[in-house]
C-alpha cells in the first residue's frame, strides 16, 4: 500500500496530466498510455494510485466540484453589502483569463460523462444545487417580497445564462456573453413586481 503523503501527490500528478491531455486532444483521445506518459509514469500506477479510465474521470470531476464549490463560497463571502445581486451577476459574467477558460473546457469534458457515470452526474446535480442555492438565498435577501417559487425559477434561468457564457468563453463570443449578463441584469426587474 503506498504512503498516503505520496497517494496525494501522485493523485494530482495524474489529474494535472489528465487536464493537460484533455486539453491537448480530448477526453475521448486520452488512453491511459497517453496519460502515463504525460505524468512520466507507468500504466500501472495510475492503477495503482487512481484506478482505472473511469474512477481518473470521476476524481477529476471529483477536483472540479471541489473547485468550482469553493469558489461559489469565496463569491458568496466576497459580495458587498449593498447590490449584492448585481454584483454577483457581474462576477458571473466577468472577463476570465486562460486559465479559467481552459478549466471551463475540461469541466465540460469531464460533465459531459454524467450520461453514462453515475458518479459524475451526482457530483454535477451537487454543484447546480449548490449554485441554485446560493442564487436563491441571495435573491431572498434581495428581493423579499417576490414569491419564492419566482426568486427560484429566476435563479434558474442565471445559472442556466452563465452555464451557457462558460460554453461560449472558449468561442470568444464576448458580445454574446455580455447580452446574457443583461438578459440575467432584466430578470431581476421580474422580481420587482
Amino acid at each position: 500500500m503506498p504512503r498516503p503523503n505520496m497517494v496525494a501527490k501522485r493523485t494530482e500528478e495524474i489529474l494535472d496530466a489528465f487536464e493537460q491531455c484533455i486539453l491537448e486532444a480530448s477526453l475521448e483521445a486520452t488512453s491511459l498510455e497517453k496519460l502515463a506518459e504525460k505524468a512520466a509514469m507507468k500504466r500501472s500506477l495510475l492503477r495503482h494510485y487512481i484506478g482505472n479510465r473511469d474512477d481518473i474521470i470521476i476524481a477529476l470531476c471529483e477536483r472540479y466540484q471541489n473547485y468550482y464549490s469553493e469558489l461559489w463560497r469565496q463569491t458568496a463571502e466576497w459580495l458587498p453589502e449593498k447590490n449584492r445581486v448585481e454584483a454577483l451577476i457581474e462576477m458571473l459574467f466577468a472577463e476570465r483569463n486562460q486559465t479559467y477558460i481552459d478549466k471551463c473546457i475540461v469541466g465540460e469534458a469531464v460533465y459531459a460523462q454524467a450520461k453514462r457515470l453515475d458518479q459524475v452526474r451526482q457530483y454535477q446535480v451537487q454543484a447546480i444545487q449548490q449554485s441554485i442555492q446560493i442564487l436563491v438565498s441571495e435573491l431572498k435577501r434581495a428581493y423579499p417580497n417576490a414569491k419564492g417559487e419566482k426568486q427560484y425559477l429566476i435563479a434558474r434561468a442565471i445559472l442556466s445564462n452563465y452555464l451557457q457564457s462558460e460554453a461560449l468563453l472558449p468561442l470568444n463570443f464576448h458580445e454574446e456573453i455580455g447580452e446574457l449578463k443583461s438578459v440575467s441584469l432584466m430578470l431581476l426587474k421580474l422580481l420587482e413586481d
